[in-house]
């Protein structure tokens, strides 16, 4: 015999699911048609009680009492008084089974069997209040209101069935199901959250919305950090860093938070794909390191009219960052690797010291506004450009394109400079194949804006340039080939 409940086969004679421990009840079986026939017997008996007795007719011998009929006469009398006791037997056998649990479960699973869920509403509901304990009759009886549509009644069939057995796969499947259909996902939420079977809870896990876990618990650090926040499934974790209450509204966290120096109370909460949301949970931080001071950059915020390097002087162990977007510069920005030229036009800088242990200083911003006043424009200085390389033979038009090969150069404006008191445009050489492709060619030139003069150009190991004649720059390149 197999366990109703669980499944397991169970030894004979046992009363109790070794696996599970159910009880189980040995309980006859719904048969419709012994009923019907009980029944039946009952009303032919009636009949036959109240049915007159038609009797022959007698001729003069057969007057008088015989001993016959006197014998059937008794016969008659006696059957009278045993037809009300078979009455009453029938009864009280169907009035017992009526008190019998197992009869009631019996009859309504016959008829649900057959899809017929009215008529076994009745029985289930009466084998449960026989045996209100029994988590097989709560069971059908939960599975009977959901196919009848009453889905208060088989939540609360099913909450019962999880009160008294925590780890019940069927009350957490129907009553899910129901939510489900029902579109109450903050209910199933809150039902996982209280539920303790860990099983039932990774079943279910994509419905939850647990609070974000942080990957490093509150407290003081000597070094800057950066702390995570983990979601338990699909969602959206929302978060403030002044202790303030964060709603839908607040920051969205997508990457991990950057602490420096200074104190942080990061409260946040999740919100699933389902629209739960989480507790608000709170960390406090207290980062205690030295910020490092803001860059020192030179030159000042203001107009030049020549080209101009900006520099930093850049702390012992530290690195510098920079944006030109007007954005707060972070590791992720910009590295300062030497002085640059100023760009031609409006500029914004915005410059931050970042620490050997990885903390960020204050920002120094700078404005600046160089215009050169040039005789020739950067577009008339790439033209002149372009031209004085056809001229000396490097390349074949002025479009670029080369005697030898099947690409073309391009020349890229990148910043004004002063050479030897000279101003001039700096352009690089980039050879850009036929398939779009385009890479640096290791050459640069420059213009001078003022006269029109071209040179190449060459970065010496003293950080300054030295000036060449392009078309020495020709002849010396020609005579090292045929070399």
């Amino acid at each position: 015999m197999k366990c109703p409940n669980c499944g397991a086969l169970m030894k004979d004679g046992h009363m109790y699911c070794e696996k599970c421990g159910r009880e189980i009840q040995i309980v006859p079986e719904f048969e419709p048609e012994i009923e019907n026939s009980i029944h039946a017997t009952l009303s032919n008996v009636a009949t036959e009680i109240m049915a007159p007795k038609k009797e022959g007719t007698r001729t003069q011998q057969d007057k008088g009492w015989s001993k016959t009929e006197q014998y059937r006469k008794k016969k008659r009398f006696f059957g009278y008084l045993l037809i009300p006791i078979l009455i009453c037997v029938i009864a009280a056998i169907l009035v017992l089974l009526h008190f019998v649990p197992g009869f009631q479960y019996s009859k309504a699973l016959y008829y649900a069997r057959k899809d017929q869920y009215q008529k076994a509403l009745s029985p289930y509901e009466r084998a449960v209040e026989l045996s209100p304990r029994n988590l097989t009759y709560l069971n059908g009886l939960a599975e009977c209101y959901t196919k009848l549509g009453d889905y208060e009644s088989a939540e609360n069939v099913c909450l019962e069935m999880i009160a008294l057995e925590g780890s019940n796969q069927d009350a957490y499947k129907r009553i899910v199901q129901i939510y489900e259909k029902l579109e109450r996902y903050d209910d199933i939420n809150r039902l996982m959250q209280n539920c303790m079977d860990r099983e039932i809870i990774t079943q279910y896990l994509d419905y939850m919305a647990n609070p974000p876990e942080f990957n490093m618990k509150g407290g003081t650090y000597q070094e800057s950090i950066d702390v995570k926040l983990i979601g338990n499934t699909v969602g959206t974790i929302y978060y403030t860093l002044d202790g303030s209450v964060p709603d839908e509204s607040s920051e969205i966290y997508t990457n991990p938070i950057e602490m420096n120096a200074g104190s942080f109370t990061i409260k946040a909460f999740f919100v699933n794909q389902y629209g739960s949301k989480s507790e608000i949970v709170t960390q406090q931080y207290w980062i205690e390191v030295t910020r490092p001071e803001a860059p020192a950059v030179t030159p000042e915020s203001g107009n030049y009219l020549k080209p101009v390097q900006i520099s930093i002087e850049v702390p012992e162990g530290c690195q510098i960052f920079y944006t030109t977007d007007k954005t707060d510069p972070d590791k992720s920005s910009t590295l300062y690797e030497g002085p640059f030229w100023m760009p031609v036009g409006y500029s914004t800088f915005r410059f931050v010291t970042v620490s050997p242990g990885g903390v960020i200083g204050e920002i120094t911003e700078k404005k600046y506004t160089l215009n050169l006043r040039p005789v020739l424009s950067i577009e008339a200085a790439a033209n002149r450009l372009m031209l004085t390389l056809k001229n000396a033979g490097l390349i074949k038009d002025l479009q670029g394109n080369l005697s030898d090969k099947a690409g073309k150069n391009l020349y890229t404006y990148k910043y004004a400079l002063t050479i030897n008191e000279n101003h001039y445009y700096y352009f690089r050489e980039y050879y850009e194949e036929t398939t779009g492709i385009s890479n640096a060619t290791g050459r640069d030139f420059v213009v001078n804006y003022t006269s029109g003069e071209c040179y190449q150009a060459q970065l010496q190991m003293d950080k300054n340039y030295k000036l060449f004649n392009i078309e020495s720059a020709l002849q010396d390149s020609v005579q090292k080939d045929t070399e």
